[in-house]
């Protein structure tokens, strides 16, 4: 008779590995600090009116526009909730197509960060 051990967890690693690789890393976004709230409203505009929701948030170190990265040709912008968090969704435009998209950004298990590099304008 021989033992047979089974190891759920190791089974499982290959989900768990795959979940943690689609964590929202910040660092890979850059966003713009501007003069005013109104001047980030104004710049971001178009994007509010393609369904990005607050673009816009107000912290103790200023005014920021949503998170932007670029891959590829594609342009992912992530806004904020009414609170000021980080939304959970965001907002893709793809400059060959000239189309507009939406995406569920993924959140990583602490939620998200508030660490970033941040541009400056001159708005």
């Amino acid at each position: 008779m021989s033992k047979r051990f089974t190891l759920p967890l190791l089974a499982a690693l290959p989900a768990v590995l795959a979940a943690c690789g689609d964590d929202l890393d910040l660092d890979r976004y850059s966003r713009v600090r501007y003069n005013s709230y109104a001047d980030c409203l104004a710049v971001n505009r178009a994007m509010t009116s393609r369904g990005l929701p607050n673009p816009c948030q107000k912290t103790s170190g200023g005014i920021y526009g949503p998170y932007a990265r670029i891959v590829g040709g594609t342009t992912r912008y992530i806004g904020y909730t009414s609170s000021g968090a980080l939304s959970g969704s965001g907002l893709t435009y793809d400059s060959k197509k000239g189309t507009y998209g939406s995406f569920k950004a993924p959140v990583s298990r602490g939620g998200f960060t508030s660490s970033s590099r941040a541009g400056s304008s001159g708005s």
